[in-house]
């Protein structure tokens, strides 16, 4: 686990694994499916995402996450489904899809 090898690697490092993760686990579902997404589901999303962010920075459990998102970049779970969707439209209309 990521817990097990954090102290063996820079804070760059450890950064690149953790966005690695957690944005293939984001992006797993294929993204149009995020649009019909319950709440529930979005939630339990958002707290593996904030576990992440605090795992990567060292905080505690009671520090507030939002302003750690914003630090590292990192859209909350609803924002990023709100980007996502219209980015794959604009690509899909400009030709720039991935290709199979």
């Amino acid at each position: 686990s990521v817990e097990d090898v954090k102290s063996f690697l820079t804070f760059k490092d450890l950064e690149k694994v953790i966005r690695a993760f957690i944005s293939s686990r984001l992006d797993y579902c294929h993204n149009a499916l995020y649009s019909s997404i319950s709440k529930r589901n979005i939630h339990q999303l958002q707290l593996i995402q904030n576990a992440a962010a605090r795992l990567l920075t060292r905080l505690i459990l009671r520090s507030h996450i939002t302003p750690v998102l914003a630090a590292l970049h990192w859209l909350p779970v609803s924002f990023r489904i709100d980007f996502k969707i219209p980015l794959l439209v604009f690509k899909a209309l400009h030709n720039q899809a991935p290709a199979k």
